[in-house]
């Protein structure tokens, strides 16, 4: 059998190979713009906080350069060198951070077999949106007259697909990773010295959606992919943001009945849509078709998975 060729870089992952660094650098901005609305401002993102941003976008990182091949790590390098003067001079230093963990995030996820990258990659952007969420979770955007976005939810709105992309990998790894989730979170929060109730909130709340999700996920094995995606999380979102929400705030000075439904009416569609925006822009990249675990780069070919074939192997 012939050598596979190189590949040829794809504009478009070039393209976004060259942005990723100035947008992460941006959005390490925004996000210190958004937690400011949180009852006590930060002056600056904790560096922790700023590792776990630029995680998130490892995984997207990973998969373009493993299409483009040296012409994408030249765009790569290129793209972080533009995000120099936008720390420098729109936001700080410190924020290049966020940057300098996706690339080396990239290059840990490429030198692992393309079945175990699939897997961390989903795995890491969970955990770390998991932990993003809770960091803001005291910070409420008003919109208009009625709403009221909590920042934690445009991250929590991410987990639930993530999720649903370790199912592929079975119910052992789908547990794992949110019982680690769950444990990092309780970590975290005790290190900035987080109450106590939003503690222990929180990890009660995302053990009880993340195992609804799981078992609905599971039991609609029979169904197209992207149903199965919008089924469980029709039920885990309204449950994690209804669970923490109540038990959260309920007894605290501004959380009245009227306020605690504008957070839950925002929470539950902002996750939701998030959610369906992240699920699309998935199939997009696999042309239509559902995730899938890939072959491994050392292993056998595996039989690929139908959307109504079980996730559970």
């Amino acid at each position: 059998m012939l050598d596979d060729p190189t590949p040829t870089p794809r504009p478009a992952d070039l393209a976004r190979l060259a942005a990723l660094p100035v947008a992460v650098t941006f959005g390490a901005v925004a996000l210190l713009w958004m937690a400011g609305f949180g009852q006590t401002p930060p002056e600056t993102l904790p560096l922790a906080t700023l590792v776990f941003f630029g995680a998130m976008f490892a995984d997207a990182a990973a998969q373009a350069l493993r299409r483009a091949g040296a012409r994408g790590a030249v765009a790569l390098a290129a793209g972080f060198a533009a995000a120099v003067p936008v720390a420098v001079l729109v936001g700080r230093p410190t924020d290049l951070c966020a940057a300098a963990t996706m690339v080396l995030g990239a290059a840990l996820l490429q030198a692992v077999g393309l079945r175990r990258a699939e897997m961390v990659g989903a795995m890491s952007i969970y955990v770390a949106a998991t932990l993003l969420a809770n960091y803001t979770l005291d910070a409420f955007l008003p919109v208009g007259d009625w709403f009221l976005v909590n920042v934690g939810t445009f991250f929590f709105g991410v987990t639930f697909t993530q999720r649903d992309r370790v199912h592929r990998f079975g119910r052992t790894a789908v547990y794992t990773m949110i019982f680690v989730a769950a444990l990092a979170n309780v970590a975290a929060a005790l290190s900035l010295a987080t109450p106590l109730r939003f503690v222990a909130v929180s990890f009660f709340a995302i053990l009880a959606s993340e195992a609804a999700d799981t078992e609905i996920f599971q039991r609609l094995a029979s169904r197209r992919w992207l149903t199965r995606v919008l089924g469980s999380n029709a039920v885990s979102a309204p449950l994690d943001t209804i669970l923490f929400t109540v038990l959260a705030f309920a007894g605290m000075p501004f959380a009245t009945v009227t306020w605690m439904l504008q957070v839950i009416t925002t929470d539950v569609a902002v996750k939701y849509a998030s959610g369906l925006v992240t699920a699309l822009l998935l199939l997009r990249a696999r042309g239509g078709a559902p995730p899938a675990p890939p072959e491994d780069d050392g292993g056998a070919a595996r039989p690929p998975r139908s959307a109504a074939t079980p996730a559970d192997a």
